[in-house]
């Protein structure tokens, strides 16, 4: 952008926006983190009067939706008078690490940082979910799903719902020490139970559905089948090696305290050799002691499915599966109804 003044700060949805496309372009976040004199200056300067602020250069940058509002953050109250098509946000607390730099003049909130932006104006499925996607290997698109204006030229290979690969946003534990220290930053609040329930690590969005079921306490609707480890490394034994043929497995998702692995099955572990294969991991596994779950698509929109493998792996380790939360069964059903719709899903 050219030499002036005035910073622009995204923020809100417009971020997010910015955020997925550059994962989905970049396969990772290639913005530069800005020390702490930099972001308070940054936040100072930042206006949201659409007469200081080039539209079209943030068009061309791809921040900016031709006919849709721009949301951006300014530092002080005084400032918020924003112009049409702004949005403003006043942040007058974000703190450190609370900035990226896109190009000079441009910031936009850190992703840990737009956790709590958002926080205020989502839902808790909603919220968890994106937090989710951040801290997984995968990314959605810039646009909503299901609303038919998703460009052909998208390549989702037949995935349940589109989503890109791309490196992890953010990592938990950053978010979690950002979300201690902003203690003022308003959201925060909002955000607490999910900050503290994501599981990460997943790579697509039916294993982070999958993960979150599973780990959260019944209270809030999962299947309490907590800790939950993502991508867990397990080493063959002799016995083990020999019926697969594999020195190890990364198991989707590991539950410890069951020692069970849960695995999604998408479309492409229909192929009769994936399927020979997965039976002979699957084999050794066992072998170990290790059982082995997996799923479906179809089972991951069933509560009913969910909880009767939950019950399962309990009684496999001598447990008793007893939800006690009140109106549990609805939550276990806005849960994962509510993760399904964040990651558009019907």
């Amino acid at each position: 952008m050219e030499q002036t003044k005035h910073t622009v700060v995204l923020s809100g949805v417009t971020a997010l926006r910015a955020l997925r496309r550059e994962r989905r372009i970049s396969s990772e976040i290639t913005w530069d983190p800005v020390e702490l004199n930099e972001q308070i200056d940054a936040m100072r300067r930042a206006t949201c009067l659409s007469s200081l602020i080039d539209l079209e250069d943030l068009e061309r940058l791809g921040v900016l939706v031709e006919n849709e509002q721009v949301d951006l953050a300014v530092g002080r109250i005084a400032k918020r008078t924003a112009t049409p098509p702004v949005i403003a946000h006043c942040i007058g607390n974000l703190g450190e690490g609370g900035l990226m730099r896109i190009a000079k003049e441009l910031y936009t909130l850190s992703p840990a940082a737009l956790t709590l932006d958002l926080a205020r104006d989502s839902s808790f499925e909603g919220l968890l979910a994106l937090m989710e996607e951040l801290s997984g290997n995968w990314s959605l698109p810039e646009r909503p799903l299901g609303t038919n204006e998703l460009d052909d030229s998208l390549d989702f290979i037949d995935k349940p719902c589109g989503y890109y690969e791309s490196a992890p946003a953010l990592d938990l534990e950053e978010l979690r020490s950002f979300h201690a220290a902003a203690t003022r930053m308003r959201g925060r609040k909002a955000a607490e139970t999910a900050v503290k329930y994501a599981v990460g690590g997943s790579r697509s969005p039916m294993e982070a559905i999958m993960n979150c079921v599973f780990a959260l306490p019944h209270e809030y609707g999962g299947l309490n089948c907590r800790p939950v480890e993502t991508n867990r490394k397990i080493a063959m034994d002799e016995t083990a090696h020999a019926l697969s043929g594999l020195p190890y497995v990364i198991a989707d998702a590991y539950l410890p305290r069951f020692n069970t692995i849960l695995e999604y099955n998408g479309s492409y572990h229909d192929d009769a050799t994936i399927r020979r294969r997965d039976e002979a991991r699957t084999l050794g596994l066992m072998s170990m002691g290790i059982d082995v779950y997996r799923l479906n698509s179809d089972q991951l929109r069933d509560p009913n499915a969910l909880e009767a493998i939950a019950r399962m792996i309990y009684r496999r380790s001598g447990r008793f599966f007893r939800p006690r939360a009140k109106c549990y069964q609805q939550k276990h059903l806005q849960l994962l109804n509510g993760l399904r719709k964040a990651f558009g899903l019907n």
